[in-house]
């Protein structure tokens, strides 16, 4: 009986001494064994880097680019719908290489946040940009993070995703994002409004005033509560994509809300690259005047914001989409629901309608609007609608374009069949039926003709006995 207590017990210990990654006293290492979709590389000053596949097959991608804004207790939350989102966009920075393209660098920052990025935003624009690391020994550890963090840290134009201010509470944004070739003209149009702070050690990312954005939204930004959950095991929620998920008017967040650094002993499993004396582009790529737009970002007053041309979307004050506070007005919309991973989310039903004049997002163009009607009068159908019958219209019945000849009518002698109802079979053909009426005609004419021929016959004997 002792020998068995005994191989439980060191069975028992075993267990416990199994290396299972939990919510307290997380290390950087953490991510070398939990982040899929990309490789590791060995970054000269910065450390190890991660790099995703998208970044190198795709040359048009960026940072913070694939998801949506929402706006929770603390602050701009970025929700992405990239596999590696829940590490990518909540701890560590960015860096551009010259001849790498764009790599992720944990480094030293390890404080979770809703979204490490500079803000910029005036008259019809709105841009964010993610934060560069400023080197392997440099932090921003409990520092705040303000408007000056472009001439600071050196953010340049091509940094920047803009798009049209009416488009931020849009679910999908990627499509919406303006070419960044345009994006010295957004910055010259805008104000960096940056505002990170740190708060009984939570990251706060508030940045553009939520109400005034809210207001010229062509759609009400989604309102979300971060609810904090300690996962069992870490590993297991990273792997199936539940360490950062939107539940209902929540996102619940399983991340720590701090990593330690690893030791300098511990690396990745596997390290593709090794990256010496990189060359890192700072987003000032093609810019011939350089020097006039830093002067411009130098003297910005973040005060000072350029207001919209546009009128407002709704009213100042509106309550948001869904609760978190102020509290939502009842039949709120509910969250969007973020798709398969690295998938467009899926738009709610009772989202709110795009406001005339504005195309909708690249999710919803096919969709037939509640109520909508016919197109008036001399305005062209969307390529959804083209060959839809409308509303009334009777099955497979055609519309004459304008000014074409008017249809010819039918003979008179050929009446139509009367319309069968609709859902209706069309009436079976009784072939049986049929081909008995054709046999029994057919035998008619034949009798006919035989009794003409022996008529004829008895006509010409007739003749030949009168003539005798």
């Amino acid at each position: 009986m002792k020998k068995i207590l005994f191989v439980l017990s060191m069975l028992a210990f075993v267990v416990c001494a199994l290396p299972q990654a939990r919510g307290d006293d997380v290390s950087v290492d953490f991510f070398y064994n939990n982040l899929s979709g990309g490789n590791w590389i060995d970054v000269e000053g910065y450390g190890y880097g991660w790099q995703p596949d998208v970044a190198v097959s795709d040359p048009n991608w960026r940072p913070y680019s694939d998801g949506y804004w929402a706006y929770t207790d603390y602050g701009w939350t970025w929700i992405s719908y990239e596999d590696f989102g829940w590490a990518t966009y909540h701890y560590g920075r960015w860096a551009n290489l010259a001849d790498n393209g764009w790599v992720w660098i944990p480094g030293s920052d390890l404080d979770w946040g809703p979204a490490w990025v500079s803000w910029r935003t005036g008259g019809d624009y709105i841009g964010w940009a993610p934060l560069p690391p400023r080197g392997a020994d440099v932090v921003y550890e409990g520092q705040p993070i303000g408007a000056s963090v472009d001439v600071e840290y050196d953010i340049g134009p091509q940094y920047y995703n803009f798009c049209d201010i009416r488009f931020i509470g849009e679910p999908v944004l990627r499509d919406r994002l303006y070419p960044p070739a345009q994006n010295v003209t957004y910055i010259t149009n805008t104000v960096n409004v940056t505002n990170i702070s740190v708060q009984n050690n939570v990251v706060y990312n508030y940045g553009p005033n939520y109400n005034v954005v809210n207001q010229y939204s062509s759609r009400p930004i989604q309102r979300l509560t971060i609810e904090r959950q300690t996962a069992a095991d870490l590993s297991a929620a990273a792997k199936s994509g539940t360490l950062t998920k939107v539940q209902g008017n929540k996102l619940m967040v399983g991340a720590p809300p701090k990593l330690t650094k690893a030791p300098t002993s511990v690396a990745p499993p596997a390290v593709k690259a090794k990256v010496a004396q990189p060359k890192i582009e700072h987003g000032w790529k093609g810019v011939s005047n350089r020097a006039e737009v830093e002067q411009k970002i130098k003297a910005e007053n973040p005060k000072n914001i350029p207001p919209p041309t546009r009128a407002a979307a709704r009213t100042a004050g509106s309550p948001p989409a869904v609760g978190a506070s102020p509290p939502a007005a009842p039949g709120g919309r509910e969250p969007v629901s973020p798709g398969p991973r690295g998938k467009p989310g899926r738009v709610p039903p009772g989202a709110t309608a795009v406001p005339a004049g504005i195309s909708p997002s690249p999710f919803e163009r096919g969709k037939p609007k509640p109520g909508a009607t016919a197109a008036p009068a001399g305005i062209s159908p969307s390529p959804f609608e083209r060959g839809k019958p409308k509303p009334g219209a009777r099955p497979g019945a055609t519309t004459s374009p304008a000014g074409a000849p008017a249809a010819t009518a039918p003979p008179a002698s050929r009446p139509s069949p009367p319309p069968r109802e609709h859902g209706q079979p069309p009436p079976r053909r009784n072939v049986v039926a049929e081909n008995l009426s054709v046999s029994d005609s057919a035998l008619r004419r034949r009798q006919a003709r035989v009794r003409m021929s022996v008529v004829a016959r008895n006509s010409d004997r007739n003749r030949q006995f009168a003539s005798q």
